[in-house]
């Protein structure tokens, strides 16, 4: 049995639910509600599953065997699950989907959320239970993650560390962008697991960075983004939103200091 632990469908959840539509996979959900920190609490006792650097989710449960990580969770089930190649056909398309996935979950995987957190849940927590919420984190390992939430809920996201995720954002961005001279997908001639990667940390830049994604300064990923968006395994992982607007809800994400 095929159990996914998830919630909004952005950024790291949005993958495995778009895998298991494209696979056309039978599973089942159990909703975690970040903002109210219930996915903390969602898999205790299993290592794997707390240590993960996406430390907010999403996890599989696949027979009682616990995988966490998103990219990690989208090659699992390309290989293991019946149903449309998600994998790129070659050794040399695999290791590029592979270095894309290590590449983009280091840089969009860390700066993405500091701008999404910023912007959305920074002020959806400003209305929270601050003492359940401080609780709940006093439990959380390791630190870092803790320290991630506790600089939500005491604003101290400044202009500055802004400034700086979105120049920092540049590099990864012109690299998708120069990949995508080449063809329609980023590892070989047809869709994969590094298209839904990529797609899912992406789709939220023309709001969150309007001056770095756009039609002039990055043409080609905004093609990608729409041949990515028209697919129907997409429309069916979008609508499984509870808020009606998923690109408003975002968790820390990636800790930089230990992929250091």
């Amino acid at each position: 049995m095929l159990e996914l632990l998830t919630s909004e469908p952005n950024t790291f959840f949005l993958k495995p639910l778009i895998a298991l539509h494209e696979k056309q996979a039978a599973f089942t959900t159990r909703w975690l509600d970040t903002d109210s920190l219930a996915h903390f609490s969602a898999h205790e006792g299993d290592v794997e599953a707390s240590l993960h650097l996406e430390r907010e989710g999403p996890l599989l449960n696949h027979d009682g065997t616990w995988i966490s990580g998103s990219w990690f969770i989208l090659e699992y089930l390309a290989e293991t699950l019946p149903g449309e190649d998600l994998l790129p056909t070659g050794s040399f398309d695999r290791y590029r989907a592979r270095a894309s996935g290590q590449f983009l979950g280091a840089t969009l995987g860390s700066l993405v959320p500091i701008l999404g957190c910023a912007k959305y849940t920074a002020p959806r927590l400003a209305g929270c239970d601050r003492a359940s919420h401080e609780a709940t984190l006093a439990r959380v390992e390791p630190v870092e993650r803790r320290n991630a939430w506790l600089a939500l809920l005491n604003g101290t996201y400044t202009p500055a560390i802004l400034a700086l995720a979105a120049e920092r954002l540049a590099p990864p961005v012109k690299r998708v962008e120069a990949t995508l001279t080449d063809g329609e997908w980023l590892a070989g001639d047809r869709f994969s697991i590094a298209d839904i990667d990529a797609f899912a940390m992406l789709r939220v830049l023309p709001d969150l960075a309007p001056s770095l994604v756009n039609a002039h300064a990055t043409p080609r990923i905004l093609e990608f983004l729409a041949r990515v968006e028209a697919r129907p395994a997409v429309h069916a992982a979008l609508a499984t939103t509870r808020s009606g607007d998923p690109t408003r809800h975002f968790v820390p994400g990636v800790e930089p200091s230990r992929w250091g």
